[in-house]
């Protein structure tokens, strides 16, 4: 299983391996770029669903690292967040 690092706030993935960012953004989706993947949770979400919200796309994002063979998943959304 693709290990999950959280990253501070303003971090980006190191350059290197490819990886899956999850990150917020403006809509919920998924982009396939040079470096990997990169999970959208929209930021709009009711604040009760965001953590459940949260917690599925880093599932997906875990399978989708295995099936792809990507070793990283790197969390840019703040702990905080999970628990809002």
């Amino acid at each position: 299983m693709a290990q999950t690092k959280w990253l501070d706030d303003g971090a980006q993935p190191p350059v290197g391996p490819k990886f899956v960012l999850i990150e917020y953004g403006s809509s919920n989706g998924l982009h396939r770029h040079a470096r990997g993947l990169t999970f959208s949770v929209d930021r709009n979400v009711t604040p009760n669903l965001l953590e459940a919200h949260i917690e599925t796309v880093l599932s997906e994002a875990q399978t989708l690292a295995d099936f792809e063979q990507i070793d990283t998943v790197y969390v840019s959304i703040p702990k905080s967040a999970k628990r809002a």
